[in-house]
């Protein structure tokens, strides 16, 4: 998500978009805060990363400088909500649309990046389209994997570390083949099957919020 962009705005006045925007009931979750490194065309950027499951949604809650909240995801199998209150901007669609990245096309990525917090790459029982899963290392206590494209050199890595007799994503990576874009995410604490209480999965978009396209 950090690649995407959404420089094509539709400005043809306010949209509502509460009836579009999921509502969940609390419940049994886990937790993460990421630090997240973006390095993009020469310039790198720093965020913080709070992400929260439960079932199949994960909600994202970026933070930038001092804490100010800059990006609100939500995702679910097959799409994703995004918000970004100092710009009051909404995307709401499919997330390799905004990637604008060929490798990506055939990847369910909603449901890929939903299952890499519950799974390995290497449990995953659907199809990946043109990806495939390299195991580079596993043992009792670390697992270390790839997920690369048969289409072009471009894939992403994904390590874990045992947790309460589980595996949990410990650090995320993706480049790009040019080397214009990198994406670092490394895990810094976790808590695992804890009451996610509804707000934090759960998007409020205001009506005077403008709808942005790929």
């Amino acid at each position: 998500m950090s690649g995407c962009s959404l420089a094509n705005r539709k400005r043809g006045g306010t949209v509502k978009v509460d009836e579009e925007v999921p509502s969940w009931k609390e419940g049994k979750g886990d937790a993460y805060l990421f630090d997240v490194k973006i390095y993009r065309e020469g310039k790198k950027n720093s965020v913080r990363l709070d992400v929260y499951r439960l079932g199949d949604t994960i909600s994202i809650f970026a933070r930038g400088y001092l804490g100010k909240g800059v990006l609100k995801g939500l995702l679910t199998p097959d799409s994703i909500i995004t918000y970004s209150p100092t710009e009051k901007e909404y995307y709401s669609g499919k997330l390799a649309d905004l990637m604008k990245n060929g490798c990506a096309e055939n990847l369910p990525l909603e449901l890929t990046i939903i299952e890499l917090f519950q799974k390995t790459p290497a449990e995953i029982d659907f199809d990946l389209g043109n990806f495939y899963v390299v195991v580079v290392s596993e043992d009792d206590r670390y697992r270390h994997y790839r997920l690369e494209s048969r289409s072009c050199p471009e894939g992403m890595e994904v390590s874990y570390t045992a947790k309460n007799s589980r595996f949990i994503p410990d650090e995320i990576l993706y480049s790009s083949s040019d080397e214009t874009f990198r994406f670092e995410a490394k895990r810094r604490r976790a808590k695992l099957n804890i009451d996610i209480p509804n707000e934090k999965i759960q998007i409020d978009i205001p009506s005077s919020a403008v709808r942005t396209s790929p």
